[in-house]
């Protein structure tokens, strides 16, 4: 008779949503691509961010416009996050318009 072997892996606890101003309330403004101005390039990016440890570790780009995500990207991952321990996941949109 064979068996078959399972094993339980630990399950590691969802990040808990939270809302992004108040999770880091010191953020950083994304600059405007030279190349969106020079393009004339609007739009709307939604971003993910996980942030652990008062630190934002990951940012996800959910939808947008490509131009503006390294922008987004580096701007999140500059904000000052208040220090909880616990994982948290957290949404932000950026609206881009030209003036």
């Amino acid at each position: 008779m064979t068996g078959v072997q399972t094993c339980a892996l630990p399950i590691s606890p969802a990040p808990a949503k939270a809302d992004i101003a108040l999770a880091c309330p010191k953020q950083v403004r994304p600059e405007v691509p030279t190349k969106a101005i020079d393009e004339g390039i609007e739009g709307t990016v939604k971003a993910e961010a996980r942030i652990r440890g008062g630190k934002v570790v990951e940012v996800r780009i959910v939808s947008g416009p490509r131009v503006f995500h390294a922008a987004v990207r580096n701007a999140m991952l500059a904000y000052q996050c208040s220090s909880n321990e616990a994982e948290i996941l957290a949404t932000q949109d950026f609206t881009f318009k030209l003036d």
